[in-house]
């Protein structure tokens, strides 16, 4: 009967020694890689039939981003821009390369990103949905101090899209120049 009774407490001592002795070893500064953050977030499409939102458009995004080393990381973006009759709301996902990804300091990343959004689309027959997507290229810096980071990221996006719905509506001309940017802060778990 001992042994029956004394084998499980011996386990959950040695389990419960093991775990303080992780816990003591491991500070309070020490976190994962994992951040989730919220930004200020502008996409301008120049020029752009009146619908399309433009750099005076301000929303706002949910991220979160995953550093896997130093020196590369994934971002995956949510962001929402409804202002001034200007409806947007749509993801982008980012793939960074860079110096300083997985530490504190300073942080300076590129690399591909891909985005899908819907915007409202007004036209003769009234209110529609348009679907837009497409490869970009991104670019940020940023500074990160303990668990907090503070980045301002753009992406310059292929204009494909944009630019068949800018005939559509009768805007045709010149090439629109496409960039999401955003000022983003995120906490470090």
């Amino acid at each position: 009967m001992k042994a029956i009774v004394f084998r499980p407490v011996c386990t959950l001592a040695l389990l419960a020694s093991s775990q303080l002795a992780f816990a003591a070893d491991t500070s309070k500064d020490d976190f994962t890689n994992f951040r989730l953050g919220i930004a200020a977030t502008t996409l301008d499409i120049d020029p752009g039939a009146d619908y399309f939102p433009s750099s005076d458009d301000t929303g706002v995004s949910l991220f979160a981003e995953f550093p896997q080393t130093n020196h590369a990381a994934s971002r995956f973006l949510m962001y929402r821009i409804h202002q001034d009759g200007k409806d947007v709301t749509g993801f982008e996902t980012q793939l960074m390369w860079g110096w300083g990804l997985s530490q504190p300091g300073f942080r300076l990343y590129t690399g591909p990103a891909w985005h899908r959004e819907k915007i409202v689309l007004q036209g003769s027959s009234g209110r529609q949905v348009g679907v837009f997507n497409g490869w970009g290229w991104q670019i940020g810096t940023g500074y990160q101090l303990g668990a907090v980071t503070l980045d301002i990221a753009g992406t310059f996006r292929d204009d494909q899209d944009y630019r068949n719905q800018n005939r559509r509506s009768g805007a045709a001309g010149q090439r629109p120049n496409v960039w999401l940017t955003s000022a983003l802060i995120s906490y470090r778990f």
